[in-house]
């Protein structure tokens, strides 16, 4: 579980104009940074394919539930910690009859752990707040998440409430073995190595994805494994792309399809 962050009122505002909470795609920045909060377990930073920056993410959960929604092409942008103002959850506290986290004159400025925008209007806006399905039996948690909840209708936002039950076993193995191969400083020559790499591979129809790489690392001298980190580091950038729902152990050259690549100001994107 994530603890509290308690800020004075002045700390509040301070943050709020120094620009956390603002900002779109690439230029948002989060509410809370992972290094600024504890949190039991892994936080992590990850690449976004949909804005082009580094998010944080306080869970391995969050960090879960933001990769799929990464890859979700439907998706216009995401903003991980999005903070609601301090008045309107205190005025939404107040009418529920709520009481809000404050500790003196310190109070806890609520976030939803991700914002989902599907057409760059705010009109058309979920909010995600995620949670272990143990903590939902404590009920101060769930006190705060009906503050959250009921901030995000003043809004005009929907609000969806996920635990580890929500996310598929698949999918997350999938994104897991994806990411753990990825290079977030990778180089414009990965597009003629996976050229090179797809080219080979696509003549092996019915072999292994993991054979063939193997193979591809003994024809050219390379180290065992390179090629497979090659592959999982082009499905990364999309690249080279598989049905998400199909368990990695069992992919074949055939499941494999390229997508259309380039390059836009130093950075490496995949186009449609």
């Amino acid at each position: 579980m994530k603890k509290l962050q308690w800020l004075t009122k002045e700390e509040i505002d301070k943050r709020f104009a120094s620009g956390r909470g603002m900002g779109r795609k690439s230029e948002y920045q989060p509410w809370i940074y992972i290094q600024e909060i504890s949190s039991d377990g892994t936080s992590y930073r990850a690449l976004s394919h949909r804005t082009g920056r580094v998010v944080h993410l306080l869970s391995k959960l969050e960090y879960l539930a933001f990769s799929l929604y990464d890859w979700n092409e439907s998706i216009y942008d995401i903003r991980e910690q999005y903070p609601f103002a301090l008045e309107t959850t205190l005025e939404v506290a107040d009418k529920a009859g709520i009481k809000h986290p404050q500790k003196g004159n310190k109070y806890h400025v609520f976030t939803t752990d991700l914002l989902l925008d599907f057409d760059g209007l705010e009109s058309n806006q979920i909010a995600i707040q995620v949670k272990y399905n143990d903590e939902l039996m404590d009920k101060n948690v769930i006190a705060k998440l009906e503050i959250e909840r009921r901030s995000c209708l003043a809004k005009g936002m929907q609000w969806k409430l996920i635990t580890e039950l929500d996310i598929p076993h698949v999918q997350q193995a999938n994104i897991d073995w994806i990411l753990g191969g990825k290079d977030l400083h990778i180089g414009e020559s990965i597009q003629m190595q996976v050229y090179d790499l797809w080219e080979e591979i696509k003549r092996f129809p019915d072999i292994k994805l993991a054979k063939a790489c193997s193979d591809y690392d003994k024809r050219h001298g390379l180290p065992s494994g390179e090629a497979l980190k090659l592959a999982r580091n082009a499905f990364s950038y999309r690249l080279l792309a598989f049905d998400i729902h199909k368990p990695y152990q069992y992919l074949i050259c055939s499941d494999i399809h390229s997508v259309t690549f380039g390059f836009d100001s130093g950075d490496l994107y995949a186009v449609g």
